[in-house]
């Protein structure tokens, strides 16, 4: 399997991302080969760090790409996209439309990285607006939250098309056969919110009605409000990129903070057990832990991980991409798709 990795244009400096590089060719799949992209100079520092740190058959799996420029966090998507043809984004996003590549992970702009995929890419059959997908734990399994970033604003119809592609994603990762989908709202009567929540709320409820002897692809739930997301009373939570952007980082900030307050706390009660459990459950809510968001509705494999991935959340990227190169996931989901609706 061969995975790109763009070294650049994250809040992360590429030494760090490059050591979760390192990490996945000395612990993973040695069938993994992996292309790091980065400027000259960059590569020729971190190619030094590869040969003292990775056996010669590690290394040996191991290409480095050269770029002449990135894409940095602040730059428009679309004139970067024109003006940077051979940035590290952009020749990832090429390698995986050549086929030279299985998958592409970059931490990099966000908004270059779905433009360029959506220009440049196949898109899955009925999907005309590609949407980020992040799993989010609950209290009683984890939750697909579509759209987490890749759209600031959508119509209803493309709440529709989130919902079945969350669903599918269910269906193909954690085996859920009628995948129970909530929209994201401020409250929980059908007539609450935008025009545009309120006649998503209308299509998912006819697009779940089910027929005699018929077996629904999804259940809609309804309306499901902020407070109640993590209560685990749905598997598919749709929304738009704004908001879900929104609602992904405000969890984490909290989870944070709370975390932290109460480790200060066990400093003052010190009990191995109760600090055990507390790790434990922390890494249940860690963002490091998960293997980035899928950007759903394109017919290639692309992973972005956090602007400020540590070296451990970077290197699950990695390894999350290796598992849906594995289980074939692409192909699972497309097969979950055959009969989306094409309106």
């Amino acid at each position: 399997m061969r995975i790109a990795v763009d070294l650049m244009g994250s809040d992360s400096s590429p030494t760090v991302i490059f050591s979760a590089v390192l990490q996945a060719l000395e612990q993973l799949d040695p069938a993994l080969r992996i292309i790091a992209l980065a400027t000259k100079p960059i590569l020729a520092e971190l190619d030094l760090k590869a040969k003292s740190q990775l056996s010669p058959e590690q290394n040996s799996r191991l290409a480095l790409f050269p770029a002449t420029d990135f894409i940095s966090m602040n730059e428009d998507p679309l004139t970067a996209l024109r003006q940077k043809k051979a940035s590290s984004l952009a020749l990832g996003i090429r390698l995986l439309k050549k086929n030279q590549i299985d998958a592409f992970v970059s931490a990099g702009n966000t908004g270059a990285l779905i433009a360029g995929a959506t220009i440049s890419l196949p898109k899955i059959p009925g999907i005309t607006r590609p949407a980020l997908l992040a799993v989010l734990p609950t209290q009683v399994g984890p939750i697909a939250v579509v759209d987490v970033g890749g759209n600031v604003s959508c119509k209803a119809h493309h709440l529709l098309k989130y919902a079945y592609m969350g669903a599918a994603y269910q269906k193909c990762t954690a085996g859920i056969e009628i995948p129970r989908v909530g929209l994201l709202n401020i409250g929980v009567e059908s007539k609450k919110g935008t025009s545009v929540v309120r006649e998503a709320y209308r299509l998912l409820s006819e697009a779940c009605k089910t027929q005699e002897n018929l077996k629904p692809y999804m259940e809609f739930r309804g309306n499901i409000e902020g407070r109640d997301v993590f209560h685990g009373k749905v598997d598919v939570l749709v929304t738009d990129g704004f908001t879900g952007n929104v609602i992904v980082k405000t969890s984490e900030g909290i989870a944070d903070v709370i975390f932290d307050y109460l480790k200060e706390a066990l400093h003052q009660h010190p009990s191995p057990a109760l600090h055990k459990t507390l790790m434990s459950i922390r890494s249940l809510f860690d963002y490091a832990e998960y293997e980035g968001a899928l950007i759903c509705g394109i017919d290639r494999l692309v992973i972005k991980c956090h602007g400020h991935s540590s070296a451990k959340a970077f290197f699950n990227g990695i390894r999350g991409a290796t598992q849906m190169i594995e289980q074939r996931l692409l192909e699972q989901i497309k097969h979950q798709l055959v009969n989306l609706p094409q309106s």
